[in-house]
């Protein structure tokens, strides 16, 4: 297929922008010129998209309130689009919009990422391809993670030793495992989603910067051993989470007797712990983890993680990738797979009962 210029863009859990990314690729990548990244870009999210995303599950019943986030989500996508096409003065041939994910169950075959592709189509007057997930959940699939592909590709692209494993920690920590032969992707437990979810509800700041509060607190291991035992962390992969999958059981933990620090540096262990219990279910240890996402910013975290996993950690950066941004790159990518028709599940990432194509196409001139 014709090489096309796509912008890739992805809203993540954590609410700390949209990324956006202009690719140059034919979602097949036969060749090293077959994909390059011209740009990529952030734009903060607005205050009141926030507001909207966290107040979700309180209101996702009012019809209204569902119209005004959609809607605010194209609002918000549009405007990222219009700022990156004006920074590199090219306008792409096609959009990959991600959608906002409000809601994840994988037990109830259900997924949900808010925001209309045929109105953000409408908007750009560019073609536009969005709800990746769908159509793995028709076949069976989790919807996630979509990442493994993407992964897979950079592994190749970057001529990584194998087997290696990509970890992403974003609002979820979720590993990509590729040995050449087979593929494995799943999530792995909270990511930062805990230690932001806390720092926004109590201390008034977005996130725990570097680890520094955590990193002057200790963590309770008694609450991080019933953390452990919950049924996510027993069952085999492929397997996913919502970000909220664990509210409940942090609602019932006695928080009260703990400083704030104490807190963090308990939630970043089950960060550190989740990683290193999932990575034993892998079919041979890597040869090295890459670490991206927000989580790769984090210190304390990253230096836990080198004291806890069996083998050398390195952060996407330090390798020649964005770490920031290879989910919105990632995003580009497969919305050219869809156009080329070809998978970007498989029965080992995402459960899915054979190789899957994923996205739908929404045009402005339809």
């Amino acid at each position: 297929m014709k090489l096309k210029y796509v912008i890739g863009l992805m809203s993540g859990t954590s609410m700390d922008g949209i990324n956006a990314s202009l690719v140059k690729t034919n979602g097949e990548v036969l060749e090293q010129t077959d994909y390059k990244i011209i740009l990529n870009y952030n734009r903060s999210t607005s205050s009141l998209l926030k507001e909207y995303v966290f107040n979700y599950h309180k209101l996702k019943d009012n019809k209204d309130f569902e119209n005004q986030l959609s809607n605010e989500i194209v609002s918000d996508h549009n405007n990222a689009i219009s700022e990156i096409r004006e920074i590199s003065g090219i306008k792409p041939d096609l959009i990959g919009f991600h959608g906002q994910t409000v809601f994840h169950n994988p037990k109830k075959k259900i997924s949900i990422q808010m925001g209309d592709g045929y109105l953000l189509s409408k908007l750009c007057k560019i073609k536009v391809v969005s709800k990746f997930r769908q159509n793995d959940i028709n076949n069976g699939g989790e919807g996630a993670p979509i990442s493994p592909i993407y992964h897979k590709f950079l592994m190749q692209q970057f001529n990584i030793d194998l087997p290696c494993s990509f970890i992403n920690i974003g609002g979820v920590s979720n590993i990509t495992y590729w040995d050449g032969h087979t593929l494995i992707g799943y999530d792995l437990g909270p990511g930062n989603g805990l230690m932001d979810v806390y720092c926004q509800k109590h201390l008034g700041i977005p996130f725990d910067n570097s680890g520094e509060i955590a990193s002057q607190g200790q963590p309770d291991f008694n609450i991080i051993n019933n953390f452990l035992k919950l049924p996510f962390f027993k069952k085999k992969y492929p397997k996913s989470i919502d970000r909220l999958e664990f509210d409940s059981f942090v609602q019932n933990l006695p928080l009260k007797s703990l400083s704030h620090s104490d807190i963090l540096s308990t939630f970043l262990e089950f960060t550190v712990l989740s990683i290193q219990k999932g990575i034993e279910m892998l079919p041979s240890i890597p040869n090295k983890f890459i670490i991206m996402g927000g989580g790769q910013h984090n210190k304390h975290l990253m230096k836990k993680l080198k004291l806890s996993l069996p083998t050398e950690i390195i952060k996407a950066n330090h390798i020649g990738i964005d770490g920031d941004y290879v989910e919105a790159d990632m995003i580009a990518y497969l919305a050219m797979r869809r156009l080329a028709n070809i998978p970007i599940t498989y029965p080992n990432t995402t459960g899915v009962n054979a190789p899957c194509t994923g996205g739908e196409i929404f045009n402005f001139l339809d």
